[in-house]
């Protein structure tokens, strides 16, 4: 496989990838929960909520990986990954990653010709989907998707009640899967795409293995996870932002994660009541709208903390102003890079300096900034975070189609 020359962390940070975070934590807590599904999943998409231990979660994604390989997936291609807030994303986005694929997160409420372009940006050869969320024919989605974009060989869901075209990933056994060799993850080697609006055009954003840990360990500065107070995640997949606050940095806290689906007050006092004292993971949107009554019985009172994420153009912009509720905030530079926040801006402004050094002082070299932000939008984003947009001649691996 042709490794790109992305971005890597210094020692002693260098060694961590997902795939190494999952196989720790798979030998230092295998029965313990790693992730959970909403537990009113059945209700809208018709399977059984999922909580999978750190074993389960490795094994699943292997065997995963093993799939993704028998359906003809080749290294440094790419996989447009179009579902909702399940544990199947986490699944996904590792099991690409130990078939040496490339994991693209497409938002799940994206219009079809939204997500055909997503396809073509990225040169997807596989898109993965389910069947429904709700009244969303997800599923069909995906085959019309499929259908249009000349570079995907095969469509592909998990669930069941898939649309024809779509090759279903549930009951598989041993048997039906090609042996294949887990690729050895360096933090160099691309490790996921998402989608921009830079330019006013839509654009693919690739990371590094080592921007996506830098990322995760960034969040950590203002969502102090650990192995007692588990994360509450509202964010749908589609941002970086959310794979690095409510994946990645969980598995490195060994913390908890739990999923809420399409929001709910009635689901998430639920969940609430089974994590009162978890972190909150949540749209700018809804967190300004939190009041401390919100939820009733008090439910927000003992939570560990809430981390809002943002979307900004600049560093000198106008954003949401907080609610009443003491908030962190992630700021998401339309996927070009990320900013921690320990205080939401009690103006709705934000001003900040032109380059950020990395939260931690221990992760870059002084001379190094954790991503510079230009003052004015379409200009570009530099320092070590700061993802790249792939050409249109390019494919994520790094080299010219």
């Amino acid at each position: 496989m042709s490794r790109p020359n992305g971005p890597e962390l210094p020692e002693p940070w260098t060694s961590l990838t997902m795939q190494a975070l999952a196989i720790k934590a798979a030998m230092e807590r295998p029965a313990g929960i790693l992730i959970r599904d909403c537990p009113w999943r059945e209700a809208w998409n018709g399977v059984e909520p999922r909580a999978l231990t750190c074993d389960e979660f490795l094994r699943r994604a292997r065997f995963l990986a093993a799939q993704f390989v028998t359906l003809g997936i080749r290294p440094g291609e790419a996989v447009l990954i179009i579902l909702p807030n399940v544990v199947e994303v986490g699944l996904s986005i590792l099991a690409c990653q130990l078939a040496g694929a490339v994991p693209a997160l497409a938002p799940a409420d994206d219009t079809i010709d939204r997500l055909r372009n997503a396809a073509e940006r990225c040169g997807a050869v596989m898109v993965l989907s389910m069947a429904r969320v709700g009244e969303i024919a997800l599923g069909e989605k995906a085959r019309q998707v499929a259908a249009k974009v000349m570079s995907v060989r095969v469509a592909a869901g998990f669930g069941f009640d898939l649309p024809d075209g779509l090759v279903s990933l549930e009951g598989w056994a041993e048997d039906d899967v090609m042996p294949f060799t887990e690729a050895a993850r360096r933090q160099a080697d691309a490790g996921l795409i998402t989608f921009t609006r830079a330019g006013g055009t839509l654009a693919a954003a690739l990371r590094s293995e080592g921007q996506m840990i830098a990322e995760a360990l960034a969040i950590s500065s203002v969502l102090r996870l650990d192995g007692r107070r588990g994360l509450v995640s509202l964010m749908h997949p589609g941002a970086a932002a959310s794979v690095a606050g409510a994946l990645i940095l969980p598995l490195f806290a060994g913390a908890e994660i739990r999923l809420a689906g399409p929001y709910d007050s009635a689901l998430l006092a639920v969940i609430l009541d089974e994590a009162p004292t978890a972190h909150l993971y949540c749209p700018d949107h809804f967190a300004a709208w939190l009041r401390p009554e919100a939820l009733g019985a008090q439910r927000l009172g003992n939570l560990a903390g809430i981390a809002a994420l943002a979307r900004a153009e600049g560093r000198e912009a106008a954003i949401l102003t907080p609610g009443p509720l003491d908030c962190a905030l992630i700021v998401d530079f339309d996927e070009r890079g990320l900013a921690p926040l320990r205080r939401w801006p009690v103006d709705g402004r934000l001003a900040l300096p032109a380059a950020l050094p990395h939260p931690m002082e221990t992760i870059l070299p002084e001379d190094q900034p954790f991503l510079t932000i230009p003052a004015a939008p379409g200009e570009d984003f530099g320092g070590f975070a700061a993802a790249r947009l792939l050409n249109r001649t390019e494919n994520p691996a790094g080299k010219a189609a």
